[in-house]
């Protein structure tokens, strides 16, 4: 009965909202750059006034009692950076919130840095889908369109199916471990049952199933019109292997954080250049010494203050990443700092098969502990 219900009603007024702004910020750069500039100010006064954290920080920047009402954002230049580990020492004070309003949320970590966690604003999710719904909008993806998701789904019971539909959403969700010959068969047969034409996911797992389907001499019946990469940098070697088999298809790619803090999209006609929202947050590019980068073809870190969730402020928060100046925001520009080169703090591993092909994967091995259930050990064999 769920799948009878337009998509775009079910996520209700707060998406229909968002959307319409911010195609309304994409037409008007003039009221982009409004927008902006009172979503910070709003989040400053916010953490000024409810978190004892960031009170301390902005008092000694500002003096106590400042006016907060006419922030500007080079005023930004006189708070700190702050890193992962500054904000999990500061604990509870970071919190603008109670905490029976917000959702704990964690990065799932790496060899190089322990997971952090963090809070989310409980109706964050439909906010934020109406970020990435206008990303995939470029490629003609809509509320009503159908999609083939290799996530890495966990499905149960006992990894019994490896796959399920959700009416829902029209998503047809895979599991892509391990992505056998007969798997990646079976998907194609699903994929042509159902006529779905936009393929999600993750790039490594999307790159081997057209590994898979090259192998097996076999395309989807109907065109692919799109592909919607997630989570992982997408590499020119998978935009070629993913493009020889399916055809040039256009992809839609978009930067994200777990933390809420930064959001870019890929501009058309482009490949690796990314502009990001000036209604999701305030992107600076900054060098080893936390100054600004101002000159065009400089390399620097990105540091995010967010506006999408609120309840723990993300302020100057640096997301480990880096990338390389393209343009500085403007009130031209509606605000958007332009970046290209733009690389995640976490590096992603590849394997090399024996066909000497490459297996390119954020995580090697799946995390929900369910995926190892009677396995006591397990190595990769070279």
């Amino acid at each position: 009965l769920i799948s009878l219900v337009p998509t775009r009603a079910r996520f209700g007024a707060t998406y229909r909202r968002q959307r319409a702004e911010i195609a309304r910020a994409a037409a008007d750069p003039a009221y982009a750059a409004v927008r902006h500039l009172e979503k910070l100010r709003a989040l400053i006064t916010l953490a000024h006034a409810n978190s004892p954290f960031y009170r301390e920080l902005i008092d000694a920047a500002y003096g106590a009692g400042a006016d907060l009402c006419d922030f500007m954002p080079e005023d930004l230049l006189r708070l700190p950076i702050l890193d992962r580990v500054k904000l999990s020492t500061a604990g509870e004070a970071a919190l603008a919130a109670p905490k029976a309003s917000l959702d704990r949320a964690a990065t799932s970590g790496s060899n190089a840095e322990p997971p952090f966690s963090f809070w989310l604003d409980k109706g964050r999710s439909t906010r934020e889908m109406a970020f990435v719904y206008d990303a995939w909008s470029r490629i003609g993806f809509n509320e009503r369109t159908a999609r083939a998701a290799f996530r890495g789904f966990a499905l149960f019971p006992e990894g019994e199916h490896v796959h399920e539909w959700n009416p829902a959403l029209r998503e047809l969700r895979v599991s892509v471990f391990p992505m056998s010959l007969a798997d990646a068969a079976h998907y194609l047969d699903l994929i042509d049952r159902r006529r779905i034409r936009y393929l999600y996911g993750y790039a490594s797992a999307l790159e081997l199933f057209c590994r898979q389907l090259r192998r097996l001499g076999r395309r989807p019946k109907l065109p692919i019109k799109g592909i919607m990469p997630i989570s992982e940098p997408l590499h020119p070697h998978q935009r070629r292997d993913i493009s020889a088999v399916l055809g040039e298809v256009p992809f839609a790619c978009f930067y994200g954080l777990s933390e809420k803090v930064l959001f870019a999209v890929e501009l058309p006609g482009t490949i690796g250049t990314y502009a990001f929202n000036p209604l999701y947050g305030l992107a600076e590019l900054v060098d080893n010494r936390g100054q600004r980068v101002t000159e065009k073809g400089r390399e620097g870190r990105l540091v995010g203050t967010g506006f999408l969730s609120t309840g723990m402020p993300f302020i100057r928060y640096d997301t480990g990443d880096s990338a390389r100046l393209v343009e500085l925001p403007t009130p031209e520009n509606g605000q958007r700092l332009i970046v290209d080169r733009l690389m995640p703090r976490r590096k992603p591993d590849f394997l090399v098969t024996t066909e000497g092909e490459r297996v390119v994967t954020v995580d090697l091995t799946p995390e929900d502990p369910k995926m190892f259930a009677g396995i006591d050990e397990f190595q990769f064999y070279q």
